[in-house]
């Protein structure tokens, strides 16, 4: 691991975590962690900060802070992926945007046969609301239990 400063001005974090409160801003490392690599080990980067926005404004404003600053944002929804894509590099310039709290289903219309859900939904919490409204959600994965529907 990287043990270099990280390149991001201090100032520039704080405006990042002042969108989603302290609570919701991961700067220490411990809790950083498991965002950081993939889960079979193959892959790893640094970031000094992990948001976890819990709205749609809240990413809607992170994206256009990040735009105007020019800052990295690596998407992450269930850290199941295999190809590594979901893992910062390794610079420490980049910034997770963790989208778990965006686990809401808004809706499920039986009459369309759709099912309108936020990214941070885990897979297997969908296929249980589409069954008990008498419908199948055909898509089933090995981490059907963890991974979810943004990722």
């Amino acid at each position: 691991m990287n043990d270099q400063p990280f390149d991001l001005d201090p100032a520039l974090i704080d405006r990042f975590a002042a969108i989603v409160g302290d609570r919701y801003a991961l700067r220490d490392q411990a809790d950083i962690a498991p965002y950081i690599a993939e889960r079979r080990g193959l892959w790893h980067g640094r970031t000094p900060l992990v948001l976890r926005p819990g709205s749609v404004e809240e990413v809607s404003r992170i994206m256009r802070l990040a735009t105007e600053t020019g800052t990295p944002v690596v998407p992450q929804s269930g850290n199941t992926g295999l190809v590594g894509a979901q893992v910062p590099d390794k610079s420490g310039r980049d910034i997770v945007l963790s989208l778990s709290r965006l686990n809401r289903i808004r809706e499920i219309d039986v009459l369309s046969n759709t099912i309108t859900a936020e990214a941070g939904v885990i897979l297997q919490t969908l296929q249980e609301a589409a069954d008990a409204a008498d419908r199948l959600f055909p898509l089933s994965l090995a981490a059907q239990g963890s991974c979810q529907i943004g990722g």
